[in-house]
């Protein structure tokens, strides 16, 4: 008997992201399935878009909090599921019409599975210097939730995170709580990778931060090496902060080192869309700088007091 599976999609402001998600669900072959929209404090229309296709006949479930990061909108979600499964995708994702299929399968022929993780693919034709999108053909580290799967029964186990969370994913950070629960899930049994578990995470047009955004994220990346160092390396090394220098090394020199070639190679092709970036590049990189005294200080100040 095929288990039921639950979808936990957490959106904020992405209505136009989740109507071509959820449009892909409408495709899925599987037939036991429902979807857990969790709505993390949107001010555009994305109620009305979940509401409009749960309207047209699909398995919806639409719960709205006052924006209280994914991890909380993800923990909400869960204490809803109905199945026995928890599939996570994201809201900027579309997911292939088997993606369930493959999921319930792979956990029908490994018992000792505790989580499935698929493969994610993007479209490098779509892909510029200023869109973000993920990828991730083999299996392994980093555990992102926008391709995964866990039995309800080991999350609920899980319990609370390390910060007192309500639900397994540490509600306090920005980003890096999926890491942390799919390490702490590996820690008890095994998560294996599919590959015909697929979901495409098509490229979007970057989010550029401003001064509150990096302090944002900065407070949180200091959270995470207060409260998860044995979980460090687990990150994606290009997004992770280990030392107080990878502000400077990740986050500014490598990128230029890393993709100089093909911001080089966009602007020639591309010279008046380049030109129209620049000023958000410079403005984006000014905000992180002028943040770091900030960082600097606070994590020398919680490297004393350790």
């Amino acid at each position: 008997m095929s288990p039921r599976i639950s979808i936990i999609i957490a959106t904020r402001n992405r209505s136009a992201l989740l109507a071509r998600l959820l449009e892909s669900l409408g495709r899925l072959h599987y037939s036991d399935w429902e979807a857990i929209v969790v709505d993390d404090g949107s001010t555009d229309d994305t109620g009305a878009v979940a509401r409009r296709f749960a309207g047209a006949g699909l398995p919806i479930t639409y719960l709205y909090q006052p924006w209280r990061k994914m991890g909380a909108a993800r923990n909400l979600g869960l204490t809803h599921a109905r199945g026995e499964i928890a599939a996570f995708t994201d809201d900027d994702c579309v997911a292939d019409s088997r993606w369930l299929d493959a999921v319930a399968r792979a956990f029908d022929e490994h018992p000792e599975a505790l989580g499935v993780q698929g493969k994610t693919v993007t479209d490098h034709a779509a892909m510029t210097p200023f869109t973000s999108q993920v990828e991730q053909l083999e299996g392994g580290r980093p555990y992102r939730t926008c391709n995964i799967a866990y039995r309800v029964e080991t999350l609920r186990e899980l319990g609370g995170s390390a910060s007192a969370s309500p639900g397994p994913f540490d509600e306090s950070l920005i980003r890096g709580e999926d890491v942390v629960l799919g390490q702490r899930v590996l820690e008890r049994g095994p998560i294996i990778f599919v590959p015909e578990a697929l979901v495409s995470h098509p490229p979007r047009p970057k989010d550029w931060a401003d001064r509150h955004a990096w302090r944002t994220l900065l407070e949180s990346e200091l959270h995470f090496k207060r409260t998860y160092p044995q979980y460090l390396e687990a990150r994606s090394p290009t997004l992770s902060l280990q030392k107080a220098e990878h502000v400077v090394s990740r986050w500014l020199i490598l990128p230029v080192r890393r993709y100089w070639r093909w911001h080089w190679s966009y602007l020639r092709r591309n010279p008046r869309d380049y030109l129209r970036h620049v000023p958000l590049i410079l403005r984006e990189k000014i905000a992180l700088l002028r943040e770091l005294p900030f960082f600097l200080r606070e994590w020398a100040g919680r490297d004393r007091g350790r």
